[in-house]
């Protein structure tokens, strides 16, 4: 007797949006998506992924697929153990939402949630980049810098769930800007989106950066027209991915030391800057960094793209399987 095949859904919440995916072992079969308003209330945001739920259920059964569960990544602090969004940047109005309850006693079915940067980690160590590592580190640099900790092949949360604020780390000490934690000199002022937008600005303002200017014609200035005229040669736009290499290497190279991991995978956008941006980041770990575990760390590029949080927030859900 043949069994049905089975498969997850899998979540990534954003601010202003949610895409939802059927995923099975890794590769997204068909995607749905909606958009929340920025205030949206708990009841409300909930009734919108019920909508994609029951979307993608109806797609599943046209394929004659079982879904064994729902998984969500969602920026912010959540108790994972609990299911429990105790606060999110992207949903301000939550706070200490049991979202895992709500969403099973709605659809019957398990549901597992956890950090976005950490449903990043866990779909590139099942099915990207992270292949074959038990000891991971995964940073994304988007608006802020975050990090996620895999040990022996499992997430690391931390004692109060708040592992991972790489961006945190300072960096400058004297002299440092303010962060908007309200420190001064993390790492996040020197490397995360607006820096590098800041970086740029500095090389345009003193016309060292032809092609970039000639890209600004007609189009918004960001990391990816900064990789991209960086790619082409733009010697302004390399020296930004340079000066963010540095930065980040030299956090990396203290957690290098600490936790002497196989894998280090670079994602979000700034990955699109590829080897101008990992040399940098690769020279200043083997400079800061002990030699044993420097060699050991090999430095990559996700390679999920921005499908890794739904593959990861339905490997959630697979994990939790294969553990019960």
């Amino acid at each position: 007797m043949t069994s049905t095949p089975r498969c997850q859904i899998g979540f990534d919440v954003g601010g202003t949006g949610l895409k939802a995916a059927l995923v099975q072992s890794g590769q997204i079969l068909t995607q749905v998506a909606a958009d929340t308003p920025a205030q949206a209330l708990p009841d409300d945001a909930i009734a919108v992924m019920l909508g994609l739920i029951r979307e993608l259920q109806q797609r599943a059964a046209t394929q004659n697929l079982m879904i064994e569960g729902v998984g969500l990544g969602i920026a912010g602090l959540i108790d994972a153990p609990a299911g429990v969004v105790v606060t999110s940047p992207n949903l301000p109005t939550w706070q200490n939402v049991s979202l895992a309850e709500r969403l099973q006693q709605a659809i019957g079915l398990p549901v597992a949630i956890d950090n976005d940067v950490r449903a990043m980690a866990m779909g590139e160590m099942r099915y990207g980049a992270g292949i074959g590592a038990q000891h991971l580190i995964c940073l994304t640099v988007g608006t802020g810098v975050g990090s996620a900790l895999i040990f022996n092949g499992e997430i690391y949360r931390g004692a109060s769930l708040s592992a991972g604020e790489f961006g945190h780390m300072v960096v400058v000490p004297q002299g440092g800007r303010t962060c908007g934690c309200g420190n001064r000199g993390c790492l996040e002022t020197v490397a995360g989106t607006e820096a590098i937008l800041s970086l740029a600005r500095r090389q345009l303002e003193r016309n060292l950066a032809p092609q970039l200017a000639a890209a600004m014609a007609d189009q918004v200035l960001s990391p990816k027209l900064i990789a991209e005229a960086a790619a082409a040669g733009d010697p302004g736009a390399q020296s930004v991915w340079q000066e963010v290499g540095h930065w980040l290497g030299m956090g990396l190279a203290s957690l290098v030391n600490l936790l002497n991991p196989q894998k280090i995978v670079i994602g979000g956008g700034i990955a699109q800057a590829g080897d101008l941006l990992l040399n940098p980041i690769a020279r200043a770990i083997r400079q800061q960094a002990f030699a044993r575990p420097a060699e050991t760390a090999e430095l990559v590029l996700a390679a999920l793209g921005p499908q890794a949080g739904m593959i990861g927030a339905a490997a959630f859900v697979e994990e939790r399987g294969q553990h019960s």
